[in-house]
C-alpha cells in the first residue's frame, strides 16, 4: 500500500512538473496574441471584406493580429531606412515636440529606446548580487546600464543603475544607483535571474 501511494506521488509531481510550466505558457502567451489580435481588429477590417471577416470570425484563426503588428513594424522600419523616410518621421517629431503633455512622454521613451539600441556596453544583460536593504542582506539585480549625467556627478565615482525586481513578479521592481566597486556581477544570463527570481530562489543555475 505504501509503495502504491509512493508511486502515485512521484507520477503526481511528475505530472504536475511537465503540465505546470505549459499550462502557464499557453496562458501568457494566449493573453498577449489574444490582446494584440484585438487591438489589430479595427486594421484588419479596413483590409479585408465584410464577407470574409464574417468568415475569419467564424473561424478564428490565433494571431493573425500578430502577424499584421509584425509586418506593419517591418514596414514601417523600412520607409524609416530612406532619405524620404527619414525626412517624414523627421517632420512628425517636430510636431510631436510641439505638444506639451505628448513631448514629455514621447522623448522620454525616445531616449530610453535610443539608450538601449545604441548602447556600447551590454544592456539589460548581466545579473548583480548587491548589499540591500541593508548590510548583510544581499539582493539580485539587473544591471540596465552605466550611471551618466548629473546623477554620476553627484555620486562622485563610476557606478551603475541596478533593476531590482520584485518576486513573484519580476515585471515591477525598482531602481538602485550602486557604486561598481560594490557591485559582485554574477556569471548568470538575465534568463537564469528572473527564474531564480520568479521561483523564489527554488530554481537556479546549474
Amino acid at each position: 500500500m505504501r509503495g502504491l501511494r509512493g508511486s502515485i506521488k512521484k507520477n503526481m509531481i511528475a505530472g504536475l512538473l511537465v503540465t505546470v510550466p505549459m499550462a502557464f505558457t499557453y496562458i501568457i502567451l494566449e493573453f498577449v496574441i489574444t490582446r494584440v489580435d484585438d487591438m489589430m481588429m479595427p486594421v484588419i477590417l479596413e483590409i479585408i471584406s465584410t464577407q470574409r471577416m464574417a468568415i475569419l470570425k467564424e473561424y478564428s484563426i490565433p494571431g493573425v493580429g500578430f502577424l499584421l503588428l509584425i509586418l506593419f513594424i517591418f514596414f514601417i522600419g523600412l520607409i524609416a531606412t530612406n532619405f524620404f523616410g527619414k525626412k517624414l518621421f523627421g517632420f512628425g517629431e517636430s510636431v510631436l515636440h510641439k505638444i506639451p503633455l505628448v513631448r514629455v512622454v514621447y522623448i522620454t521613451i525616445k531616449k530610453v529606446v535610443d539608450t538601449v539600441s545604441q548602447s556600447k556596453t551590454p544592456t539589460f544583460k548581466k545579473m548583480a548580487l548587491i548589499t540591500y536593504p541593508r548590510f548583510p542582506l544581499k539582493t539580485l539585480g539587473i544591471v540596465a546600464c552605466d550611471t551618466q549625467g548629473i546623477v554620476l556627478n553627484k555620486v562622485g565615482e563610476k557606478a551603475v543603475n541596478i533593476f531590482v525586481p520584485t518576486a513573484p513578479n519580476p515585471t515591477t521592481g525598482f531602481t538602485i544607483i550602486v557604486p561598481i566597486k560594490d557591485v559582485d556581477f554574477l556569471d548568470m544570463t538575465v534568463e537564469e535571474g528572473l527564474k531564480m527570481i520568479i521561483s523564489l530562489g527554488v530554481v537556479t543555475p546549474e
